[in-house]
């Protein structure tokens, strides 16, 4: 374990050192939204030095202002922070995931989207997460089963050399633990020539999230962003990945969230095929690539 936790560091500092700085979006985005589950997170300047450091919900937060920050960061390494104030507040889709339960959730069917219109025309809609997204229209909810729900949970585990059981994905369903991760907080969504960065504001550790423990047997945090249904030119794509930057806000609601910022990329012209997951953790010994900036799931 801590050998491949060491290459996977090596290969994100390796990516980081070739990255570049990160360049400043390209194209203004005005936001739409539809559905009502919805909580705007403003950024406030808690400690009165001009820096907004703290996240708090204010219902009446344009959404056009609230969604043009940023994180200008290199790469996505492990213990890389944000600029100061950096990346703004957020806003999180199907806020009420968490109350349900999972019968409540497989019957749940309303979308709560974000239009996002570019000034170069193009535009694309995020979406919260419906069971049918995780489980199939037959709502399979079965270890092993051929869903996103497995795809997913599976890649988080093995992202950091956790091997997945029919246990630890059990006590993560019936948990809650998707409905936790359908709810996504979109901090940005900017685009640099078609290349769209998607901001998603979480928890910096989510091991407590993952496994149901706070476990202190790993020597890096577990990273798992939540999950977003990217709609472009009728293209699905279910966007997350399992890197962070540190974010340098904080929620005041209690749970300390939005520590972390993760930063999936969604390309707006014609989809590039994408390794199968077996194929990108097998990279990770020779140059990490579970740990780059940025990486993302199609349907």
């Amino acid at each position: 374990m801590k050998s491949n936790l060491n290459k996977l560091l090596f290969g994100a500092s390796i990516i980081a050192s070739v990255t570049g700085l990160a360049t400043a979006p390209a194209a203004a985005t005005t936001f739409t939204l539809s559905g009502a589950d919805i909580i705007k997170y403003e950024a406030i300047d808690t400690n009165n030095d001009g820096i907004p450091d703290t996240t708090v919900a204010n219902p009446n937060a344009d959404i056009n202002a609230l969604l043009q920050g940023n994180c200008s960061v290199p790469a996505y390494e492990p213990q890389y922070q944000c600029q100061p104030g950096e990346p703004g507040g957020n806003l999180e889709l199907f806020a009420s995931s968490e109350q349900l339960n999972l019968n409540q959730f497989l019957a749940h069917q309303d979308v709560t989207s974000l239009d996002a219109t570019f000034d170069d025309g193009r535009s694309m809609t995020l979406s919260s997460l419906t069971a049918v997204d995780w489980f199939g229209e037959d709502l399979n909810t079965g270890y092993g089963a051929n869903t996103l729900a497995n795809r997913w949970f599976n890649d988080a585990l093995s992202a950091y050399g956790i091997a997945n059981s029919p246990l630890l994905y059990n006590i993560f369903l019936n948990s809650g633990g998707f409905q936790r991760f359908s709810d996504a907080n979109i901090s940005y969504v900017n685009n640099d020539n078609g290349t769209v960065d998607i901001g998603l504001a979480g928890h910096y550790d989510a091991r407590q999230m993952l496994l149901g423990v706070s476990s202190t047997q790993f020597e890096i945090p577990l990273q798992a962003s939540e999950v977003v249904k990217v709609t472009h030119n009728d293209r699905t794509t279910y966007a997350y990945t399992f890197s962070a930057a540190i974010s340098t806000l904080s929620s005041n609601d209690g749970t300390r969230s939005h520590t972390g910022v993760y930063d999936p990329q969604f390309t707006l012209d014609d989809p590039v095929d994408v390794p199968e997951p077996s194929i990108l953790l097998g990279l990770i010994g020779v140059g990490g690539l579970v740990a780059a900036k940025r990486q993302s799931k199609k349907s």
